[in-house]
């Protein structure tokens, strides 16, 4: 039984819990929510005590809004959930602080938040200050422009508004008060501002309810110049601004009249009718504007727009338009959730040179739509226009357009601009631009816009563009990477171009520059003639720069070939044609400048060429090649070894054939030649027949591999050439021309030929060279200051030459005792030791030419006349004996240790004594010496010491004729001796001499000390027949000067002369400034003419002319007729006669 009773009351419990846990759970939770009311309450209350407020305070000044702003409270009195005075309130941007107040007054409830409605009973400031308007952050965030809940106001007051100079350029006071309810439907705004010292006023009183048919509007600014409001807005400009009306919300009609400077800026009709806002009328603003505004803005601004506002919904159309502009808004704005609906902007450009100065075109619009949130609202743009321009550069068919969703800066906006075809460029830059597309991202930010790896795309053109455009400044730059292949250019071949340009702005910010670098490379040469010069396919890289003026700058141009190389510069003009100047070197054709112009497949050009063909003696060559329908006309002139020349014809390039080179005359000395020449591969084909001037016959012209060979048939009969006369003669052979190499085979016959200062009786050669290599035999006889006769054989190689010989000078022997061997050595050629014997003597040459130039030669009893092969009319006589040694090795170093005996001169009449010479001399470095010494008869006659130094490094001997200089001369012998040397014959000087110098400065201006003494002389002349005797002269050297203080001497009949006078050394010539007085004295005694002459006589020379002049009594004179043929030549005097 108690088992039983017990597992009832068991089941009786479980029963109870079940049934009771609803209610136990309920009771649990109201406990927690009693228990958290309980904790918020208090810690409300702990908030609004004096630890609380300073927690409050605390935490304030820690937080920094999205636009940068920042506040500080000193303390916080009373209760923050009723009547609170805030005490030193400060607020900052982030330049600091902005505005401050001792004392704000704030009642307030906040228990109407939960009637969803902020209430405030009152705002109120003793004194508040305003040191300048606050510098916010941009945030680019976009929201509602009108909350969510109700407003209320009931005062605001400001009793003492404080403006810093920093406002409004002036300290002002005011004072602002107002109040504002927007609840149910109907907004009650009243405020009014007042400033001190005439400032500014400001009134606005808005009561709008639509269901009570209420609407009043009214507001009223008069701000002066530098005012408070014309601050806020940026301008110092007076502003007077007047809105009123009458009527209701169903039908409510005002105006709004605003000045700025008192001169109208805006008249506007404003009407409200069931809700509906409409304004019409016109803005002003251009005359307040400068540049683009002011051109858009132009004359007026007209303005009709209509919209309604239904549960904070914004929905209408505004038209705004001037003479260049015009723009259209329709859409909606949701003002509570701060979106878009579906608003379309749309902007007509009706006069592009209003935008730009430089642009036209027709129907340029744009159109832009904009929906959802303001942040991230969705939004597509279209730019189109069938013809803009940008100065000369058109664009047709233009359209850029692109769509996405607006985002926080930086904004990425994609972009795709095509043009079916961009004009004003030319027609090469047309074709290649044409269907021309720009795609890619633009990222975008209030200050700049930017892209990078823009996609551009054309008929011809691959490239990627970056751009940056400065939105503050106004600069920008564009950079241009990418080319255009296998792109053919008619007339010329197919190209491959690469660039890198980035595009700036120009001078001042006016126009824009393109600067960087391009690249072609020449994948096809249509045209024969050029590729003949370029020797294969080239390939060009330059810089480039186009200013604002459109023309495209080329600087650094360079042209990169087989056979051409050039560098230059140019510009490319805005009508496509090209204008470069460069210069260069062609492997056939030597050093060249050229100047091109016109359009690049079918150019005008210049060429001149300084050598083009040495084997030819072809020098200051221009040819000059003019467009033609055919290909070109030419025309040329220039030198050549036998005169100057000049051409004409026309290069003939036939569309997929070969050039032809037709001359219709090419002129030289007399000789005219005509033929047709193709320009294959190598070289040219053809003939020229040459006829005239004594020369006829043929050359024949023909490629051999990459070889110009000509052959020559040549008949000369009578030839005169200005370096080159021929009596008869005949030409005939073979020449091949290639690079750095001369094949020859040939003979030459000529008779009575003359040329470079060599009259030979005759010439007989033959030549046979392949490739450089082969043998020369010649034969050859004539005169050079002596009659000599050689016959040689030289064996050829390209670097190498085998040369022996034999022949003789004024009939005595002249013979290569071994080979001359001649081996190229860098940039010269290196002569080997070679043994040569001439009249008895021998000696052993050798040395080297080119840049570090040798010689050396080893003497023995070697006759001077063989110098007359080199220096003509010499006339010096003696052996030599010595080593001669000179080298330029980075300095100079040379060596001479000579002893001639017998040194003579002969003249047609007379000739000087022998004598013997000893000579030594020394160069090093840059210093010079040498010693000499003259003996006759066994005494020493004469001796002579000489130091230059410093010498440069020029020519040695005009360096020695400028170096400074030390040097002694004595010499105490007969005159003759020293006069016959030096080859003057009009007259003769003997007797005994003194001289006695030391010389100092240069030998082209000296300074010189000593004397010159005479007595006893006798100065006879041949030619006149005059002679005096007992010549006594006296001079001192002065400086450069001579100075005779006494000359005289005796004519025979009792005649005598003297005077005195100087010569001066300077300069390098001997001038001469003589005076005589002649009495009864014989100045001429020929055969067939003698004069006796009394009274003064004048010489005067500068070195190189000079006069003699007197006023002479003939005492006495005879000639005699029919004996002038027998009478030696008087030299042509150029006589004055006066009185």
């Amino acid at each position: 039984m108690a088992e039983i009773v017990s597992g009832e009351a068991t089941e009786r419990r479980r029963y109870r819990l079940k049934r009771d846990w609803p209610r136990r759970l309920a009771m649990e939770l109201l406990t927690l929510v009693v228990a958290l009311l309980a904790i918020a309450v208090v810690g409300l209350l702990i908030l609004d005590t004096a630890p609380g407020h300073r927690f409050i305070v605390d935490r304030i000044a820690q937080i920094e809004t999205a636009s940068g702003l920042r506040f500080r409270i000193g303390r916080i009195e009373g209760s923050i959930f009723g009547e609170t005075r805030l005490k030193n309130v400060a607020v900052l941007d982030r330049g600091g602080v902005f505005a401050t107040s001792p004392e704000i007054d704030v009642k307030w409830t906040p228990g109407q938040w939960l009637r969803n409605s902020l209430t405030i009973e009152k705002v109120e400031a003793e004194r508040l200050t305003l040191l300048r308007l606050p510098k916010l952050k941009p945030t680019g965030r976009k929201g509602p422009l009108l909350p969510k809940f109700n407003i209320h106001i009931g005062s605001l007051s400001i009793h003492r508004l404080e403006l810093g100079p920093r406002v409004s350029g002036v300290p002002r006071t005011g004072s602002i008060q107002g109040k504002a309810d927007i609840r149910g439907g109907r907004a009650i705004v009243d405020l009014r501002a007042a400033f001190d010292k005439g400032g500014d006023r400001l009134a606005i009183m808005l009561d709008a309810e639509p269901d009570g048919n209420r609407f009043d509007l009214e507001a009223r600014v008069d701000s002066p110049a530098n005012g408070v409001v014309p601050a806020i807005f940026g301008t110092s400009r007076s502003i007077g601004l007047v809105i009123t009306g009458d009527g209701s919300w169903s039908a409510w009609r005002g105006v709004a009249a605003l000045n700025m400077s008192e001169r109208p800026t805006a008249r506007l009709q404003l009407t409200v009718r069931d809700g509906r806002y409409g304004l019409s009328g016109a803005l002003a603003p251009a005359q307040f504007l400068k540049g683009r505004q002011m051109r858009l803005t132009s004359p007026v601004v007209k303005v009709i727009g209509d919209a309604t506002l239904k549960d904070r919904i914004l929905t209408g159309k505004l038209t705004m338009g001037s003479g260049t502009l015009r723009a259209v808004a329709s859409g909606a704005l949701d003002l509570a959730e701060g979106q878009y609906r579906k608003l379309t902007l749309g902007f007509d450009l009706l006069k592009p040179p209003a935008l730009f100065p430089n642009m036209t075109g027709r129907n340029v619009r744009m159109l832009w739509t904009l929906d959802g949130p303001y942040a991230t609202a969705r939004y597509s743009y279209r730019l189109t226009s069938p013809n803009v321009k940008f100065d000369d550069t058109g664009f047709v068919d233009v359209r850029a357009e692109g769509s996405g969703k607006l985002s926080p800066w930086p904004m990425r906006v994609p972009l795709r601009l095509t043009a079916r075809a961009i004009t004003g460029v030319g027609d090469v830059a047309g074709a290649i631009l044409s269907n021309a597309r720009l795609d890619g991202f633009l990222t975008i930010t209030p200050k700049f816009v930017r892209g990078e790896g823009l996609q551009l795309r054309s008929a011809k053109l691959n490239a990627k563009m970056g751009l940056l455009i400065d939105l503050v400044t106004g600069r920008f730059e564009v950079v241009l990477s990418g080319g255009l292949t296998r792109y053919f250019i008619d007339g010329l071949g197919i190209v491959d171009v690469q660039s890198e340009l980035t595009v700036v702005p120009g001078p001042n910010g006016k126009g824009s520059r393109v600067v960087g670098t391009g690249k072609a490379w020449v994948r096809r040469l249509d045209n024969s003639f050029f590729a003949g010069l370029t020797g294969g396919l080239p390939r060009i890289e330059t810089r480039l720069e186009r200013g604002p003026d459109g023309i495209l700058h080329f600087s650094g141009l360079q042209l990169y070939s087989p056979k051409l190389r050039l560098a230059g510069e140019g510009y490319r003009n805005r009508d496509g044609t090209f204008h470069i100047v460069a210069r260069g070197r062609q492997a056939t054709y030597g050093p060249l400048r050229m100047i091109l112009d016109g359009h690049i497949e079918r150019p005008r050009v210049q060429l001149f060429l300084e050598r083009p063909n040495d084997t030819l003696g072809i020098r200051d060559m221009q040819l000059l090649l003019v467009p033609s329908a055919a290909g070109f006309d030419y025309r040329a002139n220039g030198q050549s070894r036998i005169g100057p020349f000049t051409s004409n014809g026309r290069i003939l390039l036939p569309r997929g054939g070969r050039a032809t080179v037709s001359i219709a005359a090419l002129d030289v000395s007399g000789t005219h030649a005509t033929g047709d020449l193709r320009a294959d591969p190598g070289g040219f084909t053809g003939t020229l027949n040459v006829a005239g001037g004594g020369l006829d016959g043929t050359l024949a012209f023909a490629p051999v591999g990459d070889a110009q060979k000509i052959e020559a048939h040549l008949r000369a009969s009578n030839v005169r050439f200005p370096s080159l006369a021929v009596r008869l003669g005949r030409v005939d052979g073979n020449v091949i021309l290639a690079e750095g190499r001369t094949t020859l085979d040939g003979s030459v016959d000529a008779r009575g030929l003359q040329t470079s200062g060599v009259s030979l009786a005759r010439l007989t050669a033959n030549a046979k060279l392949v490739n450089g290599s082969g043998q020369v035999r010649a034969l050859m006889a004539g005169r050079r200051g002596a009659a000599f006769e050689f016959s040689t054989l030289a064996n050829v190689t390209p670097d190498r030459i085998e040369l022996t010989g034999n022949g003789s000078v004024e009939r005595r022997p002249l013979v290569l005792n071994q080979a001359a061997v001649l081996t190229r050595a860098g940039d010269g050629w290196q002569l080997a030791p070679t043994s040569v014997s001439f009249a008895g003597g021998r000696a052993v040459l050798s040395g080297r030419s080119g840049s570090r130039p040798e010689v050396h030669a080893q003497l023995q009893g070697m006759p001077l006349e063989v110098l007359d092969l080199g220096w003509p009319n010499l006339d010096l006589s003696g052996v030599a004996t010595g080593r001669l040694d000179y080298a330029w090795k980075g300095n100079r170093s040379g060596r001479a240790d000579l002893k001639i005996r017998g040194l003579s001169r002969a003249g047609l009449v007379l000739a000087s004594k022998p004598i013997d010479v000893g000579l030594a001399a020394i160069v090093s470095g840059n210093q010079a010496a040498m010693r000499a010494v003259a003996v006759s008869g066994g005494q020493v006659i004469g001796r002579a010491q000489a130091r230059f130094a410093p010498i440069g490094g020029g020519d040695l001997l005009a360096e020695l004729f400028g170096a400074p200089l030390f040097a002694q001369v004595r010499y105490a012998g007969p005159a003759d001796t020293l006069w016959r040397l030096s080859g003057t014959e009009i007259f003769d000087l003997t007797g005994p001499v003194a001289i006695g110098a030391d010389i100092g400065g240069r030998l082209t201006d000296p300074t010189i000390r000593g004397s010159v003494r005479t007595s006893s002389a006798r100065l006879e002349s041949p030619v006149t027949g005059t002679l005096i005797e007992q010549l006594q002269a006296d001079g001192q050297f002065n400086g450069s000067r001579l100075i005779f203080s006494r000359l005289a001497g005796t004519t025979a009949g009792g005649g005598a002369i003297s005077g005195s006078g100087t010569i001066n050394f300077s300069g390098g010539a001997a001038a001469l400034d003589l005076s005589f007085d002649a009495r009864q004295a014989l100045l001429l005694n020929r055969d067939d003419l003698a004069a006796r002459v009394t009274g003064p006589l004048k010489v005067r020379s500068d070195g190189r002319n000079g006069t003699i002049s007197g006023n002479l009594q003939l005492n006495n004179g005879r000639f005699q007729l029919g004996r002038a043929s027998a009478a030696a030549g008087v030299p042509q005097l150029q006589v004055r006669h006066r009185g």
